[in-house]
């Protein structure tokens, strides 16, 4: 049989990885995953290599069996990416792009044309700026380029704990001038797949704070929320197919993600939570379960945003065992 479907390979074997396998499987997309170890959460349910991402030989021998080279983290060193590139292999984003996601001072000197942020961010925000927010946004190589729901993004001691799309305390213009933000810094990047662009939000004024240009957790909710989740439009821009349709299929989409604590049963939750909302929806990455490690994410669609949020913030404590009944 003469198989036309191409094999993307992602450096990278995590959650991220883990949550593009089945937009990948219901393409029919071949998917091969470069690994740390054969524990990773996207190792333990698709094919993939072990290696170090830091080896450029052992990526060069793993990109010989892929159509196409993507990754799930900022960490590839960007030698890595250039070399894989001059040794012909097709990586997307490109080290061009990437760059600008690795170099926090570089971003800065290429998009000196917009907003950036010229006052000292505290830990916890404080009175520094409003909100934050997160813009995904997606390209291909046709220059076809979408964006999903400004998302606004809760975080704890710097770690994002929940998101609420569309951001409920920003407004219309805002809002269309954030989704145009992103656009923009897409094609001037020359972005080819997904990217969150992650931007502060003060007195009416948007501050472009990161790049991510990869798969993001601030993206999580587009697998319930959006008719075109960010793990497929991935895979479409890199593999340069029409995009898909990255309209909201409801009012409002809230997640929240699980960290390890001292519970160590992921499954046995279910029974409550589950009888309590039928509508909660649940990924358990299998990571290793500890404290402060990232287990997984519920996730909920509707039109009432406080009963939404209600339902992840009881869904998050009783997984991590902050509550029990």
């Amino acid at each position: 049989m003469n198989e036309r479907f191409p094999t993307v390979g992602i450096i990278g074997a995590g959650q991220l990885a883990r949550m593009t396998v089945t937009p990948a499987q219901a393409l029919g997309v071949n998917l091969l995953l470069f690994a740390e170890s054969s524990s990773d959460s996207g190792a333990q349910i698709a094919p993939h290599l072990v290696g170090d991402y830091r080896d450029l030989e052992a990526l060069k021998g793993f990109a010989k069996g892929c159509d196409f080279v993507t990754f799930e983290h900022k960490l590839v060193p960007l030698a890595v990416i250039k070399g894989l590139e001059a040794a012909g292999v097709k990586v997307f984003p490109t080290s061009d792009s990437f760059q600008y996601s690795q170099n926090k001072a570089l971003m800065r000197e290429r998009l000196s044309k917009y907003p950036a942020p010229k006052w000292k961010v505290t830990q916890d925000g404080g009175d520094v700026f409003d909100f934050e927010i997160a813009v995904m946004v997606a390209r291909s190589a046709h220059d076809q380029a979408v964006t999903w729901a400004p998302t606004q993004t809760i975080k704890s001691d710097g770690i994002c704990t929940s998101t609420i799309s569309p951001a409920p305390n920003l407004s219309l213009e805002l809002a269309e001038r954030a989704q145009h933000l992103a656009l923009s810094i897409a094609s001037d990047l020359a972005l080819i797949g997904v990217m969150a662009v992650e931007m502060f939000v003060k007195g009416g004024e948007l501050f472009i704070n990161e790049l991510a240009m990869h798969p993001h957790n601030s993206g999580l909710w587009t697998i319930e929320g959006a008719k075109t989740s960010q793990f497929e439009q991935h895979l479409r821009a890199i593999l340069d197919l029409p995009l898909g349709d990255p309209a909201m299929v409801s009012p409002y989409a809230v997640t929240g993600n699980i960290l390890g604590a001292d519970k160590t049963d992921m499954y046995r939750p279910y029974l409550h939570l589950m009888a309590r909302n039928p509508n909660l929806k649940f990924h358990q990455y299998k990571n290793e379960i500890r404290k402060g490690s990232n287990v997984g994410h519920v996730s909920v669609v509707g039109e009432n945003l406080v009963e939404l949020n209600e339902i992840i913030s009881h869904a998050r404590d009783y997984m991590s065992g902050e509550i029990d009944e």
